[in-house]
């Protein structure tokens, strides 16, 4: 699975494309990645989007290989 923050160019904030690859179980909820990348994701987490064919996915949304993600959450609270 591929997180981007950027779905229209599959880039990080850098620029950089497709800069982390992650290596997750069969069964892997968009959610779970969220939290696999940082708790505040997780906690946070809206919605994300299939960056491949521009669809918005929900949290239960099981991820499948070479998935693009783009994770949408809210502001942290501090």
């Amino acid at each position: 699975v591929y997180p981007v923050e950027d779905q229209n160019k599959f880039t990080d904030h850098y620029g950089n494309i497709l800069p982390d690859a992650y290596l997750v179980p069969r069964g892997t909820t968009v959610k779970e990645l969220a939290y696999m990348i940082h708790t505040d994701l997780g906690r946070t987490f809206l919605y994300a989007i299939n960056a491949k064919i521009k669809e918005r996915i929900g949290e239960d949304y099981v991820l499948r290989d070479n998935d693009v993600i783009k994770i949408v959450a809210t502001a942290a609270r501090k």
